[in-house]
């Protein structure tokens, strides 16, 4: 386990290759909060390709009436951006599967089955960022039986979970994965975040590393993440699971 503070020469990390693949951000243009148009998809694209990732995965929200995506409207604005991106002379591949929010919604598709995985049939959720959902178990338990791998995006962002090591090892003891956003290592959501997503890495609870991208900011913060001394321990020290989408297991 690395230490985060003690003083001793770190190989540098020119990008995020380590990595490989990002299994979380915001690319189909114009159906959630991310990208709002083609070209701003494939700017952020090519940008994550310069940042030494070869695969993404991207995961538009499925949320309620906000954002009301299904399998369809996401596979067919994955086709356009793919579509582009090979004109364009972009070389990363493009996937997409989903975020899903715990919603009534969520539960019809659950239901109908009718839902985007990551590869060997993850599934990345969201929880409200305002409480814990009583039955939040319950679900983990249904996802698991009817053979889902289920993966929390960014537990360190929801406050109620602040600190609370051993609700984050109950799930991963139950089948649920962990995905750390990793501006959430550098400060940007806050130090209380930062503080709870270094524990998260340091307790090897984090089993991925995810962007989240929604904008061009998002982009320009992951440039400068790369010349943090404890990002650059953590990529070197850390061994996450994000390469096991492209490999298939």
């Amino acid at each position: 386990m690395f230490n985060f503070f003690k003083k001793r020469t770190v190989k540098t990390q020119a990008d995020f290759s380590a990595l490989g693949v990002d299994l979380h951000s915001h690319l189909v243009p114009g159906i959630d909060d991310g990208a709002p148009d083609l070209d701003t998809s494939l700017a952020l694209i090519r940008q994550l390709a310069e940042l030494g990732y070869s695969k993404i995965i991207t995961t538009p929200h499925v949320m309620g009436d906000y954002y009301p995506n299904s399998s369809r409207t996401i596979l067919e604005g994955l086709e356009k951006v793919k579509t582009a991106a090979q004109a364009a002379g972009i070389a990363v591949e493009l996937q997409a599967a989903a975020e899903y929010h715990l919603d009534e919604n969520f539960e019809k598709l659950l239901a109908a089955g009718d839902l985007l995985t990551l590869p060997g049939k993850r599934l990345l959720f969201e929880l409200s960022f305002f409480g814990e959902p009583r039955d939040i178990e319950q679900t983990i338990f249904e996802l698991c039986t009817k053979g889902y791998r289920p993966i929390l995006a960014h537990p360190e962002r929801y406050p109620y979970y602040n600190g609370k090591t051993a609700t984050m090892q109950r799930f991963k003891d139950m089948g649920c994965a962990l995905q750390v956003n990793i501006l959430s290592l550098t400060g940007h959501y806050g130090e209380p975040t930062k503080k709870w997503a270094l524990q998260l890495v340091k307790e090897k609870l984090a089993d991925y590393l995810g962007t989240d991208l929604h904008h061009q900011g998002h982009i320009d913060l992951l440039k400068k993440s790369l010349q943090q001394v404890t990002l650059q321990k953590i990529l070197n020290e850390t061994e996450f699971k994000n390469r096991q989408l492209s490999e298939g297991l």
